[in-house]
């Protein structure tokens, strides 16, 4: 049943697209927007402060069709930018869209007919990721993520979900109820904004829908915000993981179990451990900064709790460095490797 088609009286759609210095990749995005089977969209580009001629391509797009919004402002980060779109935005419903990514032609329908199907205030679609800066094309062989079942979810669900890792803390592949973002906005001057605002938004939802399909086009490159090689990043994957943690203990037992406690904590010391192997390729011996740091933050959580995998890698940055940082890319190819082969 199509339920926007019979007659629903839905608002148009805003969709908040932040924009910086993505030139080679910005037209796939914006022309996945304009061609949508759904067309009630009011869209919305911030520039955050671009030089590389994004601006003026978002311009040029604005003259093609009256849909679209653009905003210009200095330089100011993601979560600004984000947050100028929701201060803008009309629609009833919201959704994001990275400058580097896609939406398949029938995202927008298939996820409000979802949500008013379910009368649900969030939808999740399933994404696929991509390498490289060709274009976003399904070959077939990807893995769609994330591993949520679907069907309907009511918050305690959905919050569990996020803590056991089947739900994925990026806003990009999600519709939301404009009313959730009514006293919400994403941290500014900060990364890893995602991991401080999307527990919040699943603690202000009674029903949150899944979807089977994949209907969002994700590209992994270098030199994104979150693999930029910075003591700064650090802080603000440490800072944003804290809040959720203390998140997690205020509602123990009620929402959340030690088990997912302490799986939210391997997998902090795990990224950190990931960006200290990246970041030592890069920052070279600066990087015993962060390793100083990470050991720190390791002993405060109390690795000792955590699984094998987690103690064993914190073992070998604490006694043996150089061993962690010939080992861990070894182990990240040999995992991809059989995740690729098994499916999981």
């Amino acid at each position: 049943m199509n339920a926007i088609r019979e007659g629903q009286n839905m608002q148009p759609v805003s969709i908040i697209i932040p924009v910086y210095n993505v030139r080679p990749y910005l037209a796939e995005a914006l022309d996945s927007v304009l061609c949508q089977s759904y067309g009630e969209l009011e869209i919305i580009i911030v520039d955050d402060g671009s030089t590389d001629g994004s601006g003026e391509v978002c311009d040029s797009y604005a003259e093609r069709d009256a849909r679209i919004i653009v905003i210009h402002q200095e330089n100011k980060g993601l979560s600004a930018a984000r947050n100028v779109g929701l201060d803008r935005m009309t629609g009833d419903a919201v959704a994001f869209l990275d400058p580097d990514d896609a939406y398949h032609v029938d995202y927008v329908e298939d996820m409000l007919n979802a949500m008013v199907r379910e009368d649900a205030d969030l939808v999740i679609s399933q994404f696929t990721v991509h390498g490289g800066a060709g274009s976003l094309r399904i070959k077939g062989n990807e893995i769609p993520e994330p591993s949520i079942a679907p069907g309907k979810y009511d918050r305690v669900a959905a919050l569990r979900a996020l803590a056991n890792g089947t739900i994925n803390e990026s806003v990009w592949n999600k519709l939301y109820r404009r009313k959730l973002w009514k006293n919400i906005r994403f941290p500014e001057g900060r990364v890893y904004e995602d991991v401080d605002t999307t527990y919040r938004i699943l603690n202000l939802c009674e029903t949150v829908y899944a979807m089977k399909q994949p209907l969002y086009y994700h590209r992994k490159r270098p030199g994104s915000i979150t693999d930029t090689a910075s003591m700064g990043n650090v802080r603000d994957r440490l800072w944003a993981c804290s809040n959720y943690f203390r998140f997690i203990k205020e509602n123990m037992p009620g929402i959340f179990t030690p088990d997912q406690l302490e799986r939210a904590k391997s997998a902090l010391i795990n990224g950190m451990i990931a960006q200290y192997v990246y970041c030592f390729g890069i920052m070279g011996e600066k990087s015993d900064a962060l390793r100083i740091q990470l050991l720190a933050q390791g002993k405060e959580i109390g690795v000792d709790t955590l699984n094998y995998r987690t103690r064993t890698a914190y073992c070998l940055l604490r006694y043996c460095p150089w061993s962690l940082r010939i080992l861990y890319p070894v182990y990240r190819i040999l995992r991809e490797t059989v995740r690729k082969i098994t499916g999981r």
